[in-house]
């Protein structure tokens, strides 16, 4: 919850958009970096209490600050790691580079697990938990390092008026000519440079309408349950097998599902395009809640106890289907299609904007199930069958932004806004031509 706080300050548009301006994309990567090392020290180095009478207030009170802060430099970097990663991406590895986002995620999730496993009977006078805080460190440091060596984006430094320097990133990113693609992102920023992309701007006509879609597909993305597996999981399982050591074979059951079903969607989300396969994810992870809350309220309600174990093996397929069908499609691609749908002038406020909306149903999942569990037990999942449904249609209602420059995106968002308009203005340039 803290940590989730914390990260939705720093995705707070004007917080994010006050990072992005003063440090640049590469620059806010790296101080995110550094603030997260921050964070994990002052957790990995909160004292221990000196009155056991109160035996929790200086440990508490160094640990949340460090969580906090912990959650500001991660929700920095969500917004800005795969906006950066599009801005330098070709336009066919666009999908596949912002997917490994997600992928690194998954990865650091099962990392963590594996050290709090070997760590945990640590004992004193350090104890186990510091050090697996303290393992945070290092790939923050390795984050801070790598930044240095990165290049710039380019659209950012055509964007800063720094063209030069914007062709030197791209002849480092690319192995053919980048002329054609630098006059793309020049053209844009010139079409751009005519009025001065304000909060107003952005909050009006299309640029809301852009927001509109962005905030609800990264809502979505949370609200469709997954978190409720991760956050709640370990219960589940142990209501459904009846021991209470069965949380930990969740824990690693789903980290393994989760890194490997990631997989499929490096490779499928530039090929299949990313609007289908949010589409097949949303089925998949409807369906799964649905057999999970069928089974769930007649096998697993009030210890009844009457089903078999083909019911406990059922409810377990169910919940790893669910967390199959999310790693390869709304996982990874809500934050590929929010990374690459936005113009430049408006792409750090709308990414920033985004990535708040999903910290937000972040903090509502971690609240709201456990509510909804003590009350509804298993029927809780008749809810997620019915936001996957809006998932779907959000999925089915979605252009499709494979194959395509963020420059043409924009066109694409255009002319799907304003169909009408763009047809006339073809019209008349097929007439003047013919004349």
């Amino acid at each position: 919850m803290i940590f989730g706080v914390g990260a939705a300050v720093a995705a707070f548009p004007p917080v994010m958009d006050c990072c992005v301006s003063k440090l640049g994309r590469k620059g806010a990567v790296i101080f995110g970096g550094l603030v997260f090392c921050l964070g994990a020290a002052l957790q990995a180095l909160a004292p221990q209490p000196k009155d056991p009478k109160d035996p929790k207030a200086i440990n508490m009170a160094m640990m949340l600050l460090g969580r906090i802060i912990a959650g500001f430099s991660v929700g920095l970097l969500s917004g800005n790691a795969p906006v950066y990663t599009s801005e330098i991406a070709p336009p066919a590895l666009r999908g596949a580079l912002v997917t490994g986002f997600q992928f690194a995620i998954t990865v650091g999730i099962m990392i963590a697990f594996l050290l709090a496993l070997v760590l945990e009977d640590v004992e004193k006078p350090y104890g186990g938990w510091r050090w697996v805080i303290a393992a945070q460190i290092v790939p923050g440091i390795m984050l801070v390092i790598g930044g240095i060596f990165m290049p710039g984006s380019p659209r950012y430094l055509v964007q800063q008026g720094k063209p030069r320097q914007a062709l030197r990133c791209l002849l480092l990113l690319r192995s053919e000519d980048v002329r054609e693609e630098l006059a793309e992102i020049c053209q844009e920023h010139e079409m751009d440079s005519t009025t001065k992309g304000t909060w107003v701007e952005f909050c009006s006509g299309d640029s809301l309408k852009l927001l509109g879609i962005g905030v609800s597909i990264q809502l979505l993305q949370q609200l469709c349950g997954i978190n409720a597996f991760m956050y709640d999981g370990p219960l589940i399982f142990d209501k459904i097998f009846g021991n209470e050591h069965a949380g930990r074979l969740f824990t690693l059951v789903s980290g393994v599902v989760n890194i490997f079903a990631t997989i499929p969607g490096l490779f499928l989300v530039d090929k299949c395009g990313r609007t289908v396969l949010m589409k097949w994810s949303a089925v998949g992870m409807m369906f799964c809640s649905g057999v999970l809350a069928s089974i769930g309220d007649l096998c697993f309600e009030d210890d009844i106890g009457t089903c078999g174990p083909w019911a406990k093996w059922t409810a377990t397929l169910a919940i790893c289907g669910f967390i199959l069908n999310f790693a390869y499609g709304w996982g990874p691609v809500a934050w590929v299609y929010c990374a690459e749908m936005f113009p430049q002038k408006h792409r750090t406020k709308g990414v920033a904007a985004t990535t708040d909306a999903n910290w937000v149903g972040n903090i509502l999942i971690a609240f709201l199930p456990p509510l909804m569990f003590d009350n509804w037990g298993f029927n809780t999942f008749w809810v997620f069958v019915g936001t996957n449904c809006l998932c779907l249609f959000c999925a089915m209602s979605l252009p499709e932004t494979k194959d395509k420059s963020l420059e043409e995106i924009t066109l694409m968002f255009n002319h799907w806004f304003h169909p009408g308009e763009c047809k006339a203005t073809e019209n008349a340039d097929v007439d003047s031509v013919d004349a």
